[in-house]
């Protein structure tokens, strides 16, 4: 093969390769086309629409839920200054109360509704207005006009519960509404049911029974061998068990335990006379903390003792080995018990 032939079959090969490149870039123009122009070309999309319970105006810094509240001012202020609760002591949580304003001003009555109908019906009587009509199935009540040229309608509706009922009051012709005529009556109707739901109170609390008395009985404090101390009480074990419990859970005592059966209680008592000792024993002892608390500080901790003879029950203070002692401690316990159980 000369050069000539050589240069020629070269180039053929040259030109092939370069043919078979193309082809090659066209394939991959098809797997990842070239979108170039197509972005340059791009506008803007517009804004995401935002749902109506997601609006901005929703989306804020306040307090959750405060764009449902339909407080006003003067209902925070009727909230403070409620005339029910100060003329007869009703709490907010005690109705009748008033509520809300405007065409929604109405006054909450507990109780029955047939009661609270009945009730309205005889605050009219005693204003010297009488009733032109009235229709319970609906819960309406219209007056004949007063002095003044000016009838009321009553309205009744149940409230949050069957218990519960809601009072308005307006004019018959609510173009002829005066707001102030409106309200004056509905305050003298709250304070006419006012003063029969205090009423209702006061008989319900003297329907109660009476509580039942305290129960007292003889306590003595007895000098034992050894210089030792006891109390006796004139009960049986069962009450005197339950009383002298009550004294210790009273009296801020740390009743670490409670057995019945044996008839104690292991209590821990820090005797103030013997605080300031205490301080003085050293700071590092208080730092012996893998140690139980009885044995660290056994004069701090007692059985409180109850035994029962015949009609009596004896109570006597043992340490915390159960041994009986007649430490100073000890006899301070035992005054303090007699003191609260003395009648």
């Amino acid at each position: 093969m000369n050069a000539k032939l050589f240069k020629q079959t070269s180039l053929v090969v040259m030109m092939s390769a370069v043919l078979s490149g193309c082809g090659a870039f066209s394939t991959l123009d098809e797997v990842v086309p070239d979108n170039t122009q197509k972005y340059r070309k791009a506008e803007t999309m517009p804004a995401l629409d935002v749902p109506p319970d997601l609006s901005t105006k929703r989306i804020n810094d306040d307090i959750a839920g405060s764009d449902e509240s339909t407080a006003t001012y003067s209902e925070f202020e009727e909230a403070a200054n409620n005339p029910l609760a100060a003329r007869y002591n009703v709490t907010p949580d005690k109705k009748p109360s008033l509520s809300g304003e405007g065409r929604n001003r109405h006054l909450v009555v507990p109780g029955e509704r047939e009661v609270t109908w009945q009730r309205i019906q005889e605050f009219w009587a005693m204003k010297g207005i009488e009733i032109d009509r009235i229709d319970g199935r609906i819960g309406l009540m219209d007056t004949v006009e007063d002095a003044d040229g000016y009838a009321y309608r009553i309205r009744l509706e149940r409230g949050d519960t069957s218990k519960m009922s809601e009072v308005y009051l307006n004019a018959t012709d609510e173009t002829q509404a005066n707001a102030q005529k409106n309200e004056a009556m509905l305050r003298q109707l709250a304070e006419y049911l006012g003063t029969l739901y205090q009423e209702d109170v006061a008989k319900i609390e003297a329907q109660k029974p009476a509580p039942i008395p305290e129960e007292t009985a003889q306590v003595f404090l007895m000098d034992d061998a050894d210089g030792q101390q006891s109390l006796v009480i004139e009960q049986d074990y069962q009450t005197a068990w339950r009383r002298v419990g009550r004294v210790l859970d009273s009296k801020g005592f740390a009743v670490e335990d409670r057995d019945r059966s044996r008839g104690y209680y292991f209590v821990r008592y820090i005797d103030p006379f013997k605080q300031a000792e205490q301080e003085e024993d050293g700071f590092f002892d208080g730092w012996a903390f893998w140690r139980d608390d009885a044995e660290e500080n056994p004069d701090e901790y007692y059985y409180i003792k109850i035994l029962s003879e015949a009609a009596d029950t004896r109570v006597m203070v043992l340490d915390a080995e159960e041994k009986r002692t007649s430490s100073d401690t000890a006899k301070r316990l035992l005054n303090l018990i007699q003191e609260q159980l003395a009648p």
